[in-house]
């Protein structure tokens, strides 16, 4: 019987006292495309990291065809296994035939083999049916071409296995269908692959089996031909929905419009109209690179946009918005989905960190006092429920919990009339998660417009009155709050239409 080109044994990772992994096993057999699902932060990436030898595991083992190997990143590639992260790894001032052989240059006393290493590249190109120029530079690839270039640095180190993270994020469909075929086309040579991805149609489409993980936890490896799209994703949600659904929000449809966008364009973007009026809550859903931060940002002017039209209207005063601080100005308020780098100067205090926005606020006059700033910051600290409310304590020893409570509070003391929130309980425990909650249905009912973007469904499903479902930048489809299911959402968000969703 022919034995697994790879396997993975009760494999156990924790970060922080959290498991990511929860004795996992999965093998895959020679010429298989492989999947693995499950929701974000189900344990699929930090699973692949460590069969490519990236992370250790707290306990288990990785064998290929048969036999253990040492958990390291140069004993993983040695094995013959190569991972395509889905963040892109190439060096954008380099070639592409040099990005190719990136870490295997052919060499001669000490010099790099020119022409041999093109000659590799080339030929790696044509194995996996890709034209481009060797002597381009990475910069000026199209996304597409660059990702085709990370697959084709994986392919040239002759793998046993061949890992892949989310490919097909940031391609059109015609190059996502090029891309299945590629694979298709390694796979009846004889490659194993492994296909993490959360576009279900795709993995029906090329996949032999698949092993979908939950909470970290194995739920099932199963043969595709025993599977139904409706089943994986049932299995990926895996849940009851533990909502009272009289609770849940009701569409406020009689404020006035504060957001309007109209057409966006954005690299990941392909044309949004999006609409929040005073009092209501919006959900954005969608998977990971579906183009939901890339539309916000663009919105609210963190990134430029390439198209379209965005206008903020408070107090009676419409403004349109050309940059960051044009949005600030016009009583915006952005919580960002990476709060330690994008949200908190971790080193600074929390009343520095509460008081760097509001300087206006604190003191029209231009005058500081400290007593002034303190005060300040001790009444929103205790408003957003801080613990402990130690205003001079720095913004990096406190939970990751804290810290959000602290990104919000430096908001509420401009009291904008636009609050977006990107992945608001991100990494949050129980207790602060619920407290989160509180306050952004507070913004709501004190009058702002708030936008929340969150890959939990629960959620998502608590404080949204509408949903729009991003996918491939466009919006896939609009539900209505209180009458959404994850399941409905979910099959948006894949791209699949299930029965009863």
């Amino acid at each position: 019987m022919t034995i697994p080109v790879i396997e993975a044994k009760n494999i156990v990772k924790s970060f922080g006292g959290v498991r990511a992994v929860d004795d996992v096993s999965v093998s895959v057999m020679p010429g298989e495309i492989h999947a693995v699902v499950g929701e974000n932060g189900a344990g699929k990436s930090t699973l692949m990291r460590i069969l490519a030898g990236v992370e250790t595991p707290d306990s288990g083992s990785v064998e290929i065809n048969g036999t253990a190997i040492e958990n390291s990143a140069k004993a993983s590639i040695d094995a013959g296994i190569s991972l395509v992260h889905q963040e892109l790894s190439l060096i954008p001032e380099m070639t592409v035939a040099e990005n190719i052989m990136l870490g295997s240059f052919p060499t001669a006393g000490g010099w790099t083999k020119t022409r041999d290493m093109k000659k590799i590249a080339a030929d790696t190109l044509k194995e996996i049916g890709v034209e481009v120029d060797l002597d381009e530079r990475i910069s000026r690839l199209s996304v597409a071409l660059r990702q085709f270039v990370e697959i084709a640095r994986a392919v040239a180190r002759k793998p046993k296995v061949l890992i892949l993270d989310e490919p097909t994020a940031t391609l059109t469909p015609a190059e996502t269908d090029y891309l299945l075929d590629m694979l298709e086309r390694l796979a009846s040579q004889g490659l194993a692959i492994i296909y993490i991805s959360h576009r279900i149609p795709e993995v029906f489409k090329i996949c032999k089996k698949v092993t979908i993980l939950r909470d970290g936890k194995l739920v099932t490896s199963e043969s595709i031909d025993k599977l139904t799209p409706e089943k994986v994703i049932d299995q990926m949600v895996g849940r009851e929905l533990k909502l009272d659904l009289s609770q849940r929000r009701q569409i406020n449809d009689s404020g006035d419009v504060v957001l309007s966008a109209k057409g966006i364009k954005a690299p990941g973007v392909n044309g949004i109209d999006l609409e929040v009026k005073t009092g209501q809550i919006i959900g954005l859903g969608g998977l990971v690179g579906a183009g939901r931060t890339e539309l916000i940002r663009a919105i609210i002017g963190a990134d430029m946009k390439t198209a379209g039209k965005v206008t903020i209207t408070s107090n009676g005063k419409k403004q349109v918005i050309t940059g960051y601080l044009s949005a600030i100005r016009a009583g915006v308020a952005y919580v960002p989905e990476e709060r330690r780098t994008d949200g908190l100067a971790l080193g600074m205090t929390v009343a520095e960190n509460i008081f760097l926005p509001n300087r206006k606020e604190v003191s029209p006059t231009g005058v500081m006092p400290k007593s002034k700033i303190a005060a300040f910051a001790k009444e929103l600290s205790e408003k957003v429920n801080l613990r402990p409310p130690q205003i001079t304590r720095e913004a990096g020893q406190y939970s990751g919990g804290n810290q959000q409570k602290i990104v919000i509070a430096k908001w509420l003391g401009r009291k904008p009339a636009f609050v977006v929130l990107d992945e608001p309980t991100r990494g949050v425990d129980v207790g602060a998660k619920a407290e989160i909650h509180k306050l952004v249905k507070q913004l709501a009912e004190e009058g702002a417009a708030v936008l929340v973007i969150s890959s939990d469904l629960p959620e998502l499903l608590e404080l949204s009155e509408i949903i729009h479902v991003v996918r491939d930048g466009q919006i896939a489809g609009t539900l209505k709050g209180s009458d959404a299911t994850e399941k409905s959402v979910m099959s948006l968000a894949a791209g699949e239409k299930l029965v009863g969703a």
